[in-house]
């Protein structure tokens, strides 16, 4: 689908409806790539989880979505409930960007539990009207009945510090006090780093400190957007997507235009100004198309959804007039301070339907599968149709290797490359999980160290095909019912 002027700055509810069954009835053309269990826009484009929350049992998700075109575009964000990921109430639109200070788009936010109130917070988007951008604002609105209403700033743009780069807060509590955290781009150095106010109202913050990089030679990139900090038992987990962090000089690490990238944190010091990350931040995913998750506690246990895309690409799904989706909800542990990423077990026990175990080397899809198995040693397996168009996935004595190259349709952009992590567990068994679904994988391996979060566009693919015989858990999995 091409871009249309005609509709690029206008809201949801002032774009001519003849433009949403052009876009609508695209959508339904689409029976190769459309997701059958993941979130996703009935139009437009899908970018960033928004406003995540887990409050009497019901999950609130959020996401920006710009209407009708698979481009960014005027974010606004729509909204979905569930209590079992399989039936969704579709809430629609719940932010519009009408208040003065998003007169160019509602950008991401998150939400936060007070006890007797939820507020949402976000960043409001100010450009000149040639595409640049002039200020970043913060925020808040209050959630009430499942409206986003009552929207106000929170904290202002402060131009002597930051460029108009300031987006994305969350609220973080710490010794008894509750702070607004977001990314930043510095004015004195051009550079990332996390923004921290101090709170004394919903809509009354004071400005504390910027944290920096503590290990000499890391920047992180030259913004650090969509801030996640949350306490583990007695540890930090702290992960950012990074822009303008990366290395083409390493296959393992950053090689993405943008990476989402995580550290841990012993001693959280707000009077200081250095982030104190143990070790420099590394890859969070291993895949293609990951970026902008978001945490949130549910049963006490702290997971993220991520955007099921990335910020750079265009892909085949825009003939569709359709772009990206969420990637399914994840459960996040540290382990000896790596990182464990595990599909998360209440999802799993809900979506999950005709399990059996089965001994093979092929196995036949109809859209989605979920298989799970332990691996001894290496195996190799293809997710292909009858034209032999497939992705491929290896593993290898060292490392695990992704490469979409052979797909339908290909992808266009400059870090379409084959995607490599190095085996954390070699010489002993180990849990491989998979999540297939109609242009998507999600791969945890070396239990749950290593995730490859990927689209790929193999056009009527059939089975999948391993390399030797293996026993598997297989299951199908339930689509999702919108009321």
């Amino acid at each position: 689908m091409k871009r249309i002027k005609d509709i690029q700055w206008k809201k949801y509810n002032e774009i001519d409806n003849k433009y949403y069954e052009e876009a609508n009835k695209l959508v339904k053309e689409d029976v190769f790539y459309r997701p059958t269990y993941h979130i996703a826009s009935p139009n437009g484009l899908v970018n960033d989880p928004n406003g995540l929350l887990f409050k009497d049992g019901i999950h609130h998700i959020h996401y920006q979505w710009s209407p009708v075109e698979p481009y960014h575009g005027f974010k606004h964000w729509r909204y979905v409930k569930t209590k079992d990921f399989v039936n969704y109430e579709d809430k629609g639109v719940s932010v519009v960007p009408d208040h003065e200070k998003e007169a160019f788009g509602s950008f991401s936010g998150s939400a936060y539990d007070f006890g007797d109130t939820v507020k949402i917070y976000y960043t409001g988007n100010m450009e000149d009207g040639k595409g640049n951008m002039t200020e970043e604002i913060q925020l808040v609105a209050d959630f009430e009945n499942e409206k986003i209403i009552n929207k106000r700033v929170a904290v202002d743009w402060d131009g002597d510090k930051f460029t108009p780069h300031a987006r994305d807060p969350k609220i973080f509590e710490h010794n008894n006090k509750k702070y607004m955290i977001f990314g930043v781009r510095t004015k004195e150095d051009d550079l990332g780093g996390l923004a921290v106010y101090e709170m004394n109202d919903y809509d009354d913050f004071t400005f504390k400190t910027i944290l920096k990089p503590s290990i000499k030679g890391n920047t992180y990139g030259y913004m650090w957007e969509c801030p996640n900090l949350d306490k583990i038992n007695d540890k930090y987990l702290f992960f950012i997507s990074a822009e303008g962090y990366f290395n083409e000089k390493d296959k393992y690490e950053l090689n993405s235009s943008r990476n989402v990238v995580y550290t841990i944190i012993d001693k959280i010091d707000f009077d200081g100004n250095q982030l104190n990350e143990k070790f420099a931040m590394k890859n969070m995913d291993y895949g293609y198309d990951f970026y902008a998750p978001q945490t949130y506690w549910a049963n006490n246990k702290l997971l993220n959804i991520g955007w099921f895309g990335v910020c750079d690409v265009q892909y085949p799904t825009d003939e569709y007039s359709w772009h990206s989706m969420l990637t399914i909800p994840r459960e996040m542990s540290i382990e000896n301070d790596e990182l464990v990423q595990k599909p998360y077990l209440e999802f799993v026990n809900n979506v999950l339907k005709d399990k059996k175990i089965v001994k093979t080397n092929n196995i036949n899809i109809n859209k989605n599968k979920h298989l799970k198995f332990t691996l001894n040693g290496n195996i190799d397996f293809k997710i292909l149709n009858d034209n032999n168009e497939y992705l491929e996935v290896k593993f290898t004595d060292d490392e695990i290797i992704m490469d979409r190259s052979n797909q339908t349709s290909q992808v266009d952009w400059d870090f379409e490359t084959t995607r490599y992590a190095k085996r954390k567990i070699k010489n002993k068994p180990q849990i491989v999980e998979i999540f297939i679904d109609s242009s998507s994988i999600e791969l945890f391996a070396d239990d749950y160290k290593t995730v490859f979060t990927s689209r790929f566009f193999v056009k009527n693919f059939n089975r999948i095909e391993f390399s030797c015989d293996q026993e598997f858990e297989v299951s199908n999995i339930s689509p999702i019912i919108y009321k």
